[in-house]
Formats: structure tokens, C-alpha cells, sequence
């Protein structure tokens, strides 16, 4: 039965891994699934993962979100000072990223336009 046992957890998948890169292309495009992955953590390094994420422009929706699932006093722990900030905009994501996305910062610059251009 031992012998069993062990070879019941040496059985390698038939499932191909994927890479780093394919993984990380996978939980941006899906943020809650990273999100519920994220859930199954211990709440301190959640947090801390949300710090890393939310420090990143390109991240920061992983962030909030995943600070959406702790608790002011493990933010506080993580982000410092900034914790309160990170606990307030995580309560309503999609109103923090509106925001974040209509700020004075975030506009997209206009076009260039050559006036008086040589026109054939």
C-alpha cells in the first residue's frame, strides 16, 4: 500500500506547463482569477502582492482588486501610511480606475499637426 501511495505522488501530468510569460499575459487579461488565486494567500502577502501590482501603472487594477480582499490593518502593514488610501480606492475599483482614468495626468496628448505644411 505504501508503494501505491508513493507512486500516486510521483505521477507527473500529462498537462504542458506554460510559461512565465504566457501566465502573467493570462492573469492580466482576466484580473479576477487572479483575484480568487490571489484569495487562497496568507493575508499579508496578498497585500503585499497587491502593493507590487498597484505600484505599476500597467497593474494597478490587479492591485486594487486584490486589496479588495484584505483588511485595512494588513494594507496598513504593507502599503505603511499609504494603506488607508489603498483601503478606501479598493472598496470600489471601477469608480477608483474612472477616476484614475479621467485625471489631469492620465489625458492622452493631442496629435502634433503641422500647420503650414508643404502641400503638393
Amino acid at each position: 500500500m505504501q508503494a501505491e501511495r508513493k507512486i500516486e505522488e510521483t505521477h507527473v501530468s500529462n498537462t504542458p506547463a506554460i510559461s512565465q510569460a504566457d501566465a502573467l499575459q493570462q492573469i492580466m487579461s482576466n484580473p479576477t482569477d487572479a483575484v480568487e488565486i490571489g484569495s487562497a494567500l496568507p493575508a499579508l502577502q496578498r497585500a503585499r502582492i497587491a502593493q507590487f501590482c498597484y505600484g505599476r501603472v500597467h497593474m494597478r487594477e490587479l492591485g486594487l482588486r486584490l486589496a479588495s480582499k484584505c483588511d485595512l490593518m494588513t494594507l496598513k502593514a504593507a502599503f505603511g501610511r499609504g494603506g488607508e488610501v489603498v483601503f478606501k480606492q479598493s472598496r470600489d475599483v471601477d469608480k477608483t480606475l474612472g477616476k484614475l482614468k479621467n485625471s489631469p495626468g492620465s489625458q492622452t496628448p493631442r496629435p502634433i499637426t503641422l500647420k503650414g505644411s508643404i502641400t503638393g
